[in-house]
């Protein structure tokens, strides 16, 4: 297996475990905040989404960011959100914003949510599939060159993986919350 096919492999299987437990989710465990301020499931795979779209597209690449799966398979336009120039950079990934900024996002469906991060990782796994290594060892535009296109991708995927596990964390929280779940055996006999 060659390091295009690992990436390819890590970004099916991080999606396969994502729809697996999407599907046993409610809407109302989707939109639930475990605290005041803090990022419900929705708004983390939105997140997911642009930080594999952007290190992609503007990072790995170079292009525009009218390339970025959010404009060009039209999120921006049925959304109404344009993320360039907030956060981190002003790319618009949710790192760096502030609170008042991820209140003046949308609130995503399920199905919107879904959709967008099916479109990156399509475009993403596309990329991967039909780009030789040479050209993935090339560095990229983005920060200044210091990091290979594979390293722009393997980047944001890795994010994609541990954001994974928030996802998790926080459909448990919410279980435990709804009293959902059940309680831990009492391991203590005393």
């Amino acid at each position: 297996m060659n390091a295009n096919e690992v990436l390819i492999d890590l970004l099916e299987d991080n999606r396969r475990r994502l729809y697996r437990a999407f599907n046993e989710m409610s809407d109302e465990c989707l939109a639930w905040q475990f605290e005041t301020g803090a990022n419900n499931i929705i708004v983390t795979m939105w997140h997911m989404g642009r930080i594999l779209d952007v290190f992609l597209t503007l990072q790995a690449l170079g292009l525009a960011s009218e390339e970025e799966c959010w404009f060009r398979c039209g999120w921006a336009e049925r959304t109404g959100y344009d993320p360039r120039g907030f956060g981190q950079n002003g790319w618009g990934i949710l790192t760096g914003y502030t609170q008042e900024e991820v209140k003046n996002m949308p609130s995503l469906t399920r199905e919107q949510a879904l959709g967008y991060l099916n479109d990156v990782y399509d475009t993403v796994k596309e990329y991967l599939l039909n780009t030789p290594m040479e050209k993935l060892e090339t560095p990229g535009i983005g920060f200044d060159g210091k990091y290979s296109q594979y390293q722009c991708i393997q980047m944001a995927l890795l994010d994609n993986i541990r954001h994974l596990g928030e996802i998790f964390a926080i459909q448990s929280s919410w279980k435990r919350q709804e009293g959902k779940m059940e309680k831990p055996l009492d391991t203590n006999p005393g």
